[in-house]
């Protein structure tokens, strides 16, 4: 009886630290290896720059690295080039442009996952940036998460053919240059997501600035990045979209999804059961379509709408 109870708490216990277990490697930026003499985030792997400035991943970036080893004083801690900050967590932390008002110039950080997020889990997503010395400072901010990197070797520029699924509010400009400022957010995953990219995704149209008389760019230090498993319940926290009808729900043998405004040429229906898995796909040309569901088993199915911009994602039960 007492073996069994032990090998029980044991089981407990692992999954508990399996699920509370931070994914992001090396998220304080600590473990390097050289000290950094700017533009060389990839000293603190597995971390890189998903836009390359030469064409390759191992000796080539922009984004920054900041670490108190720093032979120069440019790139120290907490004294450097930028501006004067402590490190919230150890003694580094890297560095990235969020916006520039010429050319939409950018600059992203990027990370493998320590392990692959699961179809329909929620979970909290949590990191810290602190404005430097530039005048200029934005609300436009967030972490995006991929199956596949982002990485282009071939030139610089601005990622906004995808939507973060964490951002920093709109409306709160992210301005103190003493403190370390917090940005944070849940999201249900869709399953698969390997990578994790943070920086700001939106155009200089669309970035909302705050400047001074002078300014010309915005450039934020970045610590403890972390996403961590919710003990939610991801599935009871997807809300059916008001844009995506669909009817009737319970169904048993037919269906039809129908859609508030025209799809998109890259519009696509994704059925997947509870456990992720895809059961059905096709492309979306019209504003009604019509499904058969006659073969599929009794349950609950997430319905995802792709528009390559957005992913909405409606419950339906089959029965």
């Amino acid at each position: 009886m007492k073996k069994t109870t032990s090998i029980l708490v044991f089981f407990l216990f692992h999954c508990f630290i399996t699920f509370s277990q931070n994914l992001v490697p090396n998220s304080s930026f600590e473990n390097i290896t050289n000290c950094p003499y700017f533009n060389q985030i990839y000293y603190a792997q597995p971390w890189f720059q998903p836009c390359r400035e030469n064409g390759n991943t191992t000796n080539s970036s922009s984004s920054d690295l900041y670490d108190t080893c720093a032979s120069y004083v440019e790139s120290g801690v907490p004294t450097n080039v930028s501006g004067f900050q402590f490190a919230r967590t150890g003694y580094a932390y890297a560095a990235i442009y969020l916006y520039a008002d010429t050319f939409n110039y950018r600059e992203y950080l990027e990370v493998p996952l320590l392990s692959t997020l699961i179809a329909y889990k929620k979970y909290d997503v949590r990191f810290f940036v602190s404005l430097s010395f530039e005048e200029v400072s934005v609300s436009n901010c967030g972490a995006y998460f991929s199956v596949d990197s982002l990485l282009d070797t071939t030139h610089f520029k601005t990622i906004t053919y995808v939507t973060p699924q964490i951002q920093n509010p709109l409306n709160h400009i992210l301005n103190d240059t003493a403190n370390w400022m917090l940005i944070s957010g849940s999201f249900i995953a869709s399953g698969g997501e390997r990578f994790m990219t943070i920086g700001n995704f939106d155009s200089n149209a669309n970035t909302n600035v705050q400047s001074s008389i002078g300014g010309t760019g915005a450039y934020y230090y970045i610590d403890d990045v972390s996403v961590v498993y919710s003990p939610d319940n991801g599935v009871d926290d997807i809300n059916n979209d008001e844009n995506i009808l669909i009817i009737p729900n319970p169904a048993s043998d037919n269906l039809t999804v129908q859609l508030k405004t025209e799809p998109t040429t890259k519009t696509t229906l994704t059925i997947n059961n509870i456990l992720g898995e895809q059961v059905y796909t096709t492309p979306i040309t019209t504003t009604s379509t019509e499904i058969d569901i006659s073969s599929f088993a009794k349950g609950l199915y997430i319905f995802e709408v792709n528009t390559s911009k957005r992913v909405t994602r409606n419950k339906v039960t089959l029965q």
